[in-house]
């Protein structure tokens, strides 16, 4: 499950306020006798600025706050957090990767984000932090399916978006699966380790609510994949 944090629209539609982000920390901790959520924590704006400017301590305070397993990096325009030059939001994000091993971080990768790319996974000086993972989403988070997916970067574990939901879900992975088999990152269709993101496809209109999160629309995303014959073990 995820969230998106912007300080600049906390508490509107689509980013939870104070009192939902609460919550959800204390099901990521496994608090109150519940299940444990897996918690992604997806950062824009101001939050995404602070973790390629290094800024430690902020991504510490938000990890107590929420016990998040991954963050999610989304440092474009369309995100609010796309002025940055290359080399230093490397070591930004380097910095604040290492200073917590236990989370994965997560870089959404497409034309605006590909010389950090270059500069975190192709530098022979300084290799790319181990918990450090791409998300491949050429519409920069704006819930598109691309023309064509983008071929797996070698040696780098991955995930994809863009416009999935349930009315494309099925036909999107046999596409990801082609893209996947051409980079020759595994023997099989698919890498060893890969996932799907979604928000738009998995939203409803509401004449009284307007646009919510719809767990009937998850809920036949996840029967769908089932019975696919993609899931693997």
């Amino acid at each position: 499950w995820g969230v998106l944090l912007r300080p600049d629209r906390q508490g509107q539609p689509r980013y939870a306020g104070p009192e939902v982000l609460k919550k959800l920390g204390c099901l990521a901790r496994g608090e109150g006798g519940r299940d444990t959520l897996r918690l992604a924590c997806h950062l824009c704006g101001d939050d995404c600025r602070r973790v390629i400017r290094g800024d430690v301590d902020r991504v510490r305070h938000l990890h107590g706050l929420l016990g998040f397993g991954r963050l999610q990096l989304n440092p474009t325009k369309a995100n609010d957090s796309g002025v940055w030059e290359p080399a230093a939001a490397a070591e930004g994000v380097r910095a604040v990767a290492t200073a917590l091993p236990e989370v994965e971080f997560i870089l959404q990768l497409n034309e605006e984000t590909q010389a950090l790319f270059e500069r975190l996974f192709h530098d022979p000086s300084c290799p790319a932090p181990t918990n450090l993972v791409v998300l491949l989403d050429a519409s920069c988070g704006l819930g598109k399916v691309p023309d064509a997916w983008a071929r797996p970067p070698e040696g780098v574990r991955c995930g994809f978006a863009g416009g999935l939901g349930p009315d494309t879900v099925l036909a999107q992975l046999d596409a990801i699966a082609a893209a996947c088999k051409d980079s020759g990152s595994s023997g099989s269709d698919m890498p060893q380790s890969v996932w799907i993101d979604m928000e738009s496809g998995i939203r409803s209109q509401e004449s009284d609510r307007g646009d919510i999160f719809d767990l009937e629309r998850v809920r036949k995303v996840v029967k769908l994949i089932r019975g696919s014959g993609f899931l693997k073990g």
